[in-house]
Formats: C-alpha cells, sequence, structure tokens
C-alpha cells in the first residue's frame, strides 16, 4: 500500500480541477503552485458498489481535504460534467432520457384503462352503499309490520310501508277507516310518535313524512303527518267536505237492494247534517222495516265515518212528487245507531 508524498503543481483551484478532471494543457501565463498531493489507494464505494477509478485521476489528500474527480461523482448521480477552458467554467446538468410518442400514448392508455376501472369501482361501491340503505330500510319496514299489525285493540291489520332514503323517509300506513275514525286524536298521534321513535332509532337524522290511508280505498286519505325540529309528531287530519261526501254516497248508493235511482243530498255542517234520500216510492214501501233499517244504517255508517260526531236528522222522500215517505235519525256522539221515526 502505498502512503506517500508526490510534488504537485498546479496552476490554480481552476486549473487543479482541469488537470485531474481532464487532462487538457493550460495557458502558460497560468500561476503555478507547488502542493504535496497525499496518495493512499482511496476507494469510492458507491450503494455497496466499489467504483473503477483511472489511476491518471486517482483521488488524493490535499491538507487534509480529499479531492476526486467531479466527473467520475457526476457519473456516479447521472449528472453531465462539462468543462469550458476558454471561460473556466464547469457546467453540470442532469442526464434526462428523451420519452418516445410510442412510450407517451402507452402511459396515457394505461392511465385511461385505469380511470375506466376506478369509473367503475365506484360505481359498484354507490351501488351497494345503495343497496345497504334499501335493504335497511326493507329491514325496519318488516319490523315495523311486526310490531304494529295490531297496536291497538281497535286497530287491527296495519300496513307499514317505508321508501326514500336514510335522509329522508316516506312513511304509508294503511288501516281500516272506520278503526282510524274511532280513535281519539290523542291515541293516534300516540301511534305514529311511537312508530316515528322506532324509524328514528335506526336512522336519527333521517326527515320523516307521511299518511295515513284506508285499507279498503286506497286513495282515500285518512291523515297526513312529519315531525318537528324536536322530532315530535304533528297530525293533520285530511276533512272531506260534504259535497265530496255527497258524491261518494251517490256512486255507492245508486241502486241498492231493490231500489233504483236513488238520489242523496246533504245540507248543513260535520255537527249537524241533514241528510235526504229521494226514492221510488212503490221500491221503498217494498222493502221490510228491517232492510229499510238496514239500507239506511249502511248510509249513515258511511257520513259518520267522515263526520263521526255529527248528529244526522234523515228524510226519505218520493223522487216524483217530493212527498216525505220516512223520517229518520242519528247520533254520532251516542253510538250512531239509526232510529225510523
Amino acid at each position: 500500500m502505498k502512503n506517500w508524498k508526490k510534488p504537485f503543481s498546479v496552476l490554480s483551484a481552476t486549473a487543479l480541477l482541469s488537470g485531474v478532471l481532464f487532462t487538457t494543457s493550460v495557458d502558460a501565463s497560468s500561476a503555478l503552485k507547488k502542493v504535496d498531493a497525499h496518495y493512499k489507494n482511496i476507494k469510492i464505494i458507491n450503494n455497496s458498489q466499489e467504483v473503477t477509478i483511472d489511476p491518471k485521476t486517482e483521488p488524493f489528500l490535499l491538507n487534509g481535504v480529499t479531492y476526486i474527480p467531479l466527473r467520475m461523482m457526476g457519473e456516479l448521480y447521472n449528472k453531465n460534467v462539462q468543462w469550458n477552458g476558454e471561460s473556466n467554467t464547469i457546467t453540470i446538468k442532469d442526464i434526462t432520457t428523451p420519452i418516445s410518442q410510442a412510450t407517451v400514448d402507452s402511459l396515457t392508455a394505461q392511465i385511461k384503462a385505469k380511470d375506466l376501472q376506478i369509473a367503475q369501482l365506484q360505481a359498484e361501491i354507490n351501488k351497494l352503499k345503495e343497496s345497504q340503505k334499501t335493504g335497511n330500510l326493507n329491514a325496519l319496514e318488516k319490523q315495523l309490520n311486526d310490531d304494529y299489525y295490531d297496536y291497538y285493540n281497535d286497530l287491527d291489520d296495519v300496513d307499514i310501508m317505508l321508501s326514500g332514503d336514510k335522509n329522508k323517509i316516506d312513511v304509508r300506513i294503511d288501516v281500516d277507516g272506520k278503526d282510524w275514525n274511532s280513535l281519539t286524536s290523542s291515541e293516534k298521534t300516540k301511534f305514529l310518535q311511537a312508530i316515528i321513535n322506532d324509524i328514528l332509532k335506526e336512522f336519527k337524522d333521517a326527515d320523516i313524512k307521511g299518511t295515513i290511508k284506508d285499507a279498503d280505498n286506497s286513495s282515500k286519505q285518512l291523515a297526513s303527518f312529519n315531525i318537528d325540529s324536536s322530532d315530535k309528531v304533528r297530525l293533520t287530519a285530511t276533512n272531506t267536505d260534504l259535497d265530496d261526501l255527497e258524491d261518494e254516497l251517490n256512486d255507492d248508493y245508486y241502486d241498492y237492494n231493490g231500489i233504483d235511482d236513488i238520489d242523496i243530498s246533504l245540507d248543513g255542517d260535520e255537527d249537524e247534517i241533514d241528510l235526504t234520500i229521494e226514492v221510488n216510492a212503490d221500491d221503498w214501501n217494498d222493502l221490510s222495516k228491517k232492510n229499510k233499517l238496514k239500507f239506511l244504517q249502511d248510509i249513515v255508517d258511511d257520513i259518520l265515518y267522515e263526520f263521526k260526531k255529527a248528529e244526522i236528522d234523515g228524510t226519505v222522500k218520493n223522487a216524483d212528487n217530493g212527498k216525505k215517505l220516512d223520517t229518520f235519525y242519528a247520533d254520532g256522539s251516542d253510538g250512531g245507531d239509526v232510529e225510523i221515526d
């Protein structure tokens, strides 16, 4: 192993780099300076690999500083090192490899394929999330129907349907109309509040609104409801006016039990209703008292279905001359049984 001094003449710091890196001639007018360089078989290890060193540019020690050829180190780090003798300038640049158009096209195609794959996966995720929401809503609907099928003794065959999502839920409840109208306002509210509380246990931030419909006539809405900011039920009754009820009665009782061309008229308000029924006198007189009573009771029950507390004064008239054939009375507050005078 050599460990010795070797006289070494350099022109300047720049000239030293020139001599060490490029071994080019120098201007004769440059200043000379003699130094002692120490050579110790200095090795360079780059990423665990020993670098091959040209003996002409072997690293050395000078005044405690290790000098290594700049070009050698530049190439190790993917740099391009250029010497300009006219300006005594060393220029160092990154070495870049041009990318071909074929490579660009290939990478672009790969990116598009990945974007498509991501979009497909996102669509699947959204589908699964939506399916999960629907599944949770369906499971809750089944549970509510199990729990509230006959919540009150007077409210049987309750059918609850849910639609929407976790943020907005529409509730439809089908019940027997007469059973519903037999409940007090407090009972109705308590019934709906219990259902809403169960929904909010699963979907605590949901906005809930709903309708109550007649199970025998799905187009007939009995009430609607929603919740306020404190999740309390707000129940709104759906009122039927006398004109609408009159139309319904005439549709339902145009011909009934051998009586044809029946004409029904209503007057008054929801508390006191005057009921007039015009019939063919012979058809009416052919009925037994029992059948007359049944006929009148069916009509009264339908009226009390909408106006359960109404007092009803009724008259049966001859359709040909307006002559009174019978009078009757019913009071919704007192059971609603018809009494023929």
